[in-house]
Order: structure tokens, then sequence, then C-alpha cells
């Protein structure tokens, strides 16, 4: 009987450690926003005001090249490389989230008539993506 009970209990132990891969599509979306709002809260683009564009950079976010998703601004005065690793972060849980949910390619090749970043602008004391069009 301890045997049995030892081999339940180390069974639990295993079970309970492994990833566990039933969560809902409304969970695994949460998570997906929660890692991207890690990014864009450390990037400071949205807290901190814009006076001077020099101050500001801006680094592609994901494998798309739209402007809307595909590249973010962020402040000079944080830790790029943290920032890196908080993009890679996210770009891991949008990869298993879409794999997971058989959108495997979306956000990739949809935009068309493409914009690419040159620089940033202060707009409104707002750091925003200044871009000029590229047919691709």
């Amino acid at each position: 009987m301890k045997k049995l009970s030892f081999i339940l209990f180390v069974f639990c132990l295993i079970v309970g450690s492994c990833d566990n891969d039933e969560t809902t599509k409304e969970e695994d979306s949460a998570k997906l926003l929660e890692s991207y709002n890690d990014v864009i809260t450390f990037s400071q683009a949205n807290s901190q005001v814009c006076n001077n564009a020099d101050e500001w950079g801006f680094i592609k976010m994901d494998k798309s090249g739209c402007p809307e998703n595909g590249y973010i601004v962020y402040s000079k005065k944080i830790d790029l490389l943290t920032l890196q690793a908080k993009i890679d972060q996210y770009n891991k849980v949008k990869e298993n989230f879409h794999r997971k949910w058989g959108h495997e390619n979306e956000g990739e090749d949809i935009c068309g008539l493409k914009t690419v970043p040159t620089g940033v602008k202060c707009v409104d004391n707002k750091p925003q993506l200044s871009s000029d069009f590229v047919l691709h």
C-alpha cells in the first residue's frame, strides 16, 4: 500500500510540474496580452513625455513589417538588452498561441503597402514612428 501511495504521489508531482496545455483560448490570449503590455510598459512609450525625438529609438517588435505591430518606440533611457529579452519572450508566447489555436502565419505579409520606420518624432508630447512608404 505504501508503494502505491508513493507511486501516486510521484505521478501527481510529475503531472503537476509538466506544462499544462489545457488552458482556454481566453487564458492564452490574456497571457499574450500581458506579455505585450510588459514590453510596452518597459519601453516607456506610453508613460514618458516626448520633448526631444533624439531621446527615443525604435525596434522591431515581431516578424511583421506592418507599422501597427511590427515596430515600437522606446525611451533610450531604458536597457535595450532587457527590452529585447522582453520582446523575444512576447514573440515566443505569440508563436505558441498561434500554433496552438491555428493561426501560425497570422501577422506575416498581410500589409501589402508597408511603411518602414525611419525615425521617431514627438507629436503632442508622445513619441511616434516616422516612416516612408515602401512597396514590398
